[in-house]
């Protein structure tokens, strides 16, 4: 069966999101079989991370797999190996599958060409993180009654776009989905192509909001990433750029790919509020990941049967 690295969603489909969305359906119907039996899935996960390792990892295991788990502690990497020399050594070794997560943009997209098992980007430094795009169009469609029901809603991404990987993968998912998308951030915190988007880009939440925004999709301030002084401060950046309880209105939802820094991005009365999303997105992680593994190891057919 034909398989396929999951590197980015830049060139991918409305038809072909739709696929992911209703085999992750039917997984959360209980319908995963045993899909991936008999199959071998590494994760190899070089940058830390609790959502995205834990759910791929109950992904795989509930779909049948055995998992193989590797971080830069526990491997080579600590004595100097290269990312090239350790994929290889996977490919070797008779992986089906490898899920990487590493700190520098373009490892995923690199490691692929080095192995014959398809490469699932779970997270490369400021570059793409496919998945998580994947399960916050899961959730918020479950949320809208529907995949049909995204198209003309109006969301707008807050925050540290410049920095974000997550950023690099909901606007062109979201985009393809058919919902309007705009940004809101301080100029220093948006990267030097964001006009090639074609996006609006707003002043604060509250213009956000009179934008006309359905959604608003707030992103992790990085500081560990950021060098120099690109904000006046925190507590000036959540005056402008947080969602506090006065920006709830009848029907608007929130949405974070965490971790939330509370009282920054999102006030902590509002984290779980009855409008926030972000339990449903951490939930949709595991049959949203396995309906992925399962299109790249090409099994898909064999478990919707």
């Amino acid at each position: 069966m034909e398989t396929r690295s999951f590197l980015t969603l830049e060139d991918t489909s409305r038809e072909d999101l739709r696929e992911v969305l209703d085999l992750a359906r039917a997984y959360a119907g209980g319908h995963v079989r045993e899909a991936l039996a008999g199959k071998t899935v590494c994760l190899a996960f070089f940058e830390a991370s609790t959502r995205t390792a834990v759910s791929f990892e109950l992904a795989a295991k509930r779909s049948g797999a055995d998992v193989i788990s590797l971080s830069e502690k526990g491997s080579a990497i600590a004595k100097g190996e290269s990312l090239i020399d350790t994929v290889v050594t996977l490919d070797r070794l008779g992986a089906d599958a490898i899920v990487l997560r590493h700190p520098s943009a373009g490892a995923a997209a690199l490691a692929s060409h080095h192995t014959a098992a398809p490469v699932i980007n779970a997270g490369d430094g400021c570059g793409q993180h496919p998945t998580q795009a994947l399960l916050d169009l899961y959730a918020l469609s479950d949320a809208l009654g529907g995949f049909e029901e995204l198209a003309g809603r109006r969301l707008t991404i807050v925050g540290d776009v410049l920095h974000s990987r997550v950023a690099r993968s909901v606007i062109p998912g979201f985009v393809r989905a058919g919902i309007e998308v705009s940004l809101v951030a301080p100029r220093t915190l948006l990267p030097p192509d964001a006009g090639a988007w074609g996006l609006p880009v707003l002043s604060s939440v509250d213009d956000a909001i009179e934008w006309g925004a359905d959604v608003l999709y707030m992103l992790r301030l990085q500081r560990e990433r950021m060098t120099g002084a690109r904000i006046p401060s925190v507590a000036e950046y959540a005056r402008f750029y947080g969602v506090a309880r006065r920006h709830l209105h009848s029907g608007l939802l929130v949405m974070h790919p965490g971790p939330v820094n509370r009282g920054v991005e999102i006030s902590g009365d509002v984290v779980l509020d009855a409008s926030s999303l972000i339990p449903d997105q951490v939930a949709a992680g595991i049959c949203v990941r396995s309906a992925v593994l399962a299109l790249s190891t090409g099994v898909a057919q064999r478990a919707a049967a």
